[in-house]
């Protein structure tokens, strides 16, 4: 089964009109499903009698294959929850033969996430003619725009009664440039299970949204002369399908309805040899628990939840000449719809070349670096989220996250009480008059499935210190760097030390350089914070990966998420923790990475109304992968 071809999107100026690029699209293996698999996945399930009037869609996807087996056909992956019996169940779907396998239940109860609950009540509420006049009255008529959000905090259930699930939600409109704005004064009862409104509120209309929350347009005091990109002869990378080549390197790319933009096969070009470096990489998880005690318990699960991808489909595409340079190329990506139709959105990747600053110098002599960047986008509610890949000449990868969009906040009283005062310095900053904003954390984890130069890989872990009390010198200036390799599982749960510089490297098990040396890649960390929720907390609890910044395990295809699949069902220590129990060797095996690093936000009156994007990330770094620096010039 062929895929539909990607869109290639290519502005040359952001006054240029867009031009679309067809290119060929040979499938890989791990290429996501294309909009025809996923009409073949919906139509085999209906067949086969496995859509009822009732159920819903969470996710169609491609089904993980095992690397041992290379041929294997392309298989989609179906989880399906039913309304009426609050049954959640998985299937797979043979691409070649369309053979759909026998049902199994995942669960029974709520839906596996949150975003089956929002779409289903969304659905309700507008497929009533009452809601949609009251809507009306209201000044909301782009029905296209309104989600209806319900009111559960982390940790609880669907209420129920008997058969009925009832829930009240309030309508949240997306005013298509970027504002979430509250519907004031109207909300909605409906029932879950039956798929009817049950009750409407209405207090009368209001205006829509808050102008405090908007994000306006503003200019600097004296206006920048244009900074044209230009690249006359066409970008120096090709694409086809999914696959890039760019100067020494080799990858493919995809964007999955959960995890967002992934790289995958990604290789360096070495002479006549092409060397494997990462077999997948991408976001497993992204949590962001609050810290002001006002907020109850509550810590998003962006990533589970939601999705990177599917919860925010229609504010995806990139905005041609601001989320990227005018030399951009972009690229689609299909996602589900609750009914299982394909949906393809235009522009959810942007693959471009930038200026990398300098790249080497000595003495009067230099080189400009030039990189490779591959970014994804995406906006859950009032945040949003950024994700580069950055491809460099020296075969270092940068990963970035930019964290950007409008805080969550809320009022201050007139005539707070002055005894309370420290209380809002402490757990919350007032950002604007009478406007404050919590403290909050983001918890980004990583899965990097290293392939350095073959499957079998070894963990090392470079911790630095001063060696006076080895040499029991007197001077106390010589320090040394300790290698040591992380032989198990549990032996692998590690935190950051930065009284140490540590860091991590994935070598080879068996391929050597020049110099006798192992190859690797090291993971050099950037910003970080430990988690500040107390241990036996829910986040901790629900999401073990937050105990320490590494864990590593055995490569296993039905492990993509560091907490677990479905964090809605709120189980417990499930992930990485349950995975490594074992306490398995990871000794010149085939080894995952799991690591997380933290964006602690302290609000700050600058970061109203519209947050200035803040990068964090970490590098990926060859360390030994070559003999010598790859970009030097030849003697």
């Amino acid at each position: 089964m062929k895929s539909l071809s990607p869109l290639l999107v290519l502005a040359l100026l952001v006054q240029t009109p867009v031009r679309t690029q067809p290119a060929a699209s040979p499938v890989h293996r791990l290429d996501p499903l294309s909009a025809a698999e996923i009409t073949l996945v919906t139509d085999a399930l209906s067949k086969a009698g496995r859509m009822s009037a009732a159920t819903r869609v969470v996710t169609i996807e491609l089904s993980e294959p095992d690397k041992a087996q290379r041929t294997q056909a392309r298989v989609g992956r179906a989880v399906l929850y039913d309304w009426s019996s609050a049954t959640t169940t998985e299937l797979t779907v043979d691409l070649q033969s369309r053979a759909v396998s026998a049902p199994v239940t995942v669960a029974t109860g709520d839906p596996p996430v949150r975003r089956v609950v929002i779409d289903r009540a969304t659905e309700i509420a507008l497929g009533d003619r009452r809601v949609v006049q009251a809507l009306a009255r209201h000044g909301a008529t782009a029905l296209d725009r309104i989600t209806f959000l319900g009111g559960l905090g982390e940790g609880t259930r669907l209420p129920r009664r008997g058969s009925a699930i009832p829930l009240v939600v309030s309508p949240l409109l997306w005013d298509g440039i970027g504002n979430d704005m509250e519907i004031r004064g109207l909300d909605v009862r409906v029932d879950l299970a039956a798929g009817v409104v049950e009750e409407i509120f209405d207090e009368g209309a209001r205006p829509v949204g808050a102008a405090s929350t908007s994000v306006a347009a503003s200019s600097p005091a004296r206006p920048l002369r244009p900074l044209i990109v230009s690249q006359p002869n066409g970008p120096s990378f090709s694409v086809r399908g999914s696959e890039i080549l760019w100067d020494r390197w080799r990858l493919h790319f995809g964007v999955h309805p959960r995890r967002g933009l992934e790289i995958y096969d990604v290789a360096i070009v070495d002479g006549n040899q092409t060397r494997p470096v990462l077999y997948r990489a991408g976001l497993s998880e992204l949590m962001t628990p609050y810290g002001d005690p006002e907020y109850v318990s509550w810590y998003p699960r962006d990533a589970g939840d939601y999705g990177m991808s599917l919860y925010s489909a229609t504010r995806a595409s990139a905005i041609v000449g601001t989320d990227a340079p005018a030399n951009a190329v972009f690229a689609p990506a299909v996602f589900t719809d609750p009914r299982g139709r394909p949906v393809t959105v235009p522009r959810v990747v942007a693959i471009y070349e930038r200026d990398g600053g300098v790249l080497w110098r000595h003495s009067n002599r230099s080189s400009r670096s030039r990189q490779l960047v591959l970014s994804g986008y995406t906006t859950i509610d009032n945040y949003d989220y950024l994700f580069h890949w950055v491809f460099s000449q020296d075969g270092a990868i940068d990963v970035q996250s930019q964290l950007t969009g409008v805080m969550n906040v809320r009022p201050v009283a007139a005539a707070r009480d002055a005894a309370h005062e420290d209380d809002v310095t402490m757990y919350a900053h007032l950002v604007a008059p009478r406007v404050r904003a919590p403290n909050h954390q983001h918890f980004f984890n990583w899965r990097l499935d290293f392939d350095v130069d073959g499957e079998g890989n070894r963990v090392l872990e470079l911790n630095t210190s001063n060696a006076q009390a080895t040499l029991r010198d007197r001077v106390g200036e010589w320090f040394g760097m300790r290698q040591t390799t992380l032989k198990s599982e549990v032996s692998a749960r590690r935190d950051m030390d930065l009284s140490t510089a540590r860091r991590w490297v994935v070598a080879s098990a068996t391929r050597t350089n020049a110099l006798g040396q192992h190859t690797g890649y090291a993971l050099v960390p950037g910003e970080n914070a430990p988690a500040f929720q107390a241990p036996g907390s829910g986040p901790r609890r629900r999401a073990a990966f937050l105990e320490h910044q590494l864990w590593v395990t055995l490569f296993d295809p039905r492990q993509m998420y560091a907490s677990g699949e479905w964090v809605n069902l709120m189980r417990e220590r499930e992930g990485v923790e349950m995975w490594g129990a074992d306490d398995r060797s990871i000794v010149d095996r085939d080894v995952v990475l799991w690591y997380t690093n933290s964006v602690l936000h302290l609000p700050r009156p600058e970061d109203w109304p519209v947050m200035p994007a803040h990068t964090a990330g970490f590098r990926l770094v060859p360390i030994g992968f070559f003999a010598s620096n790859p970009t030097a010039p030849a003697k």
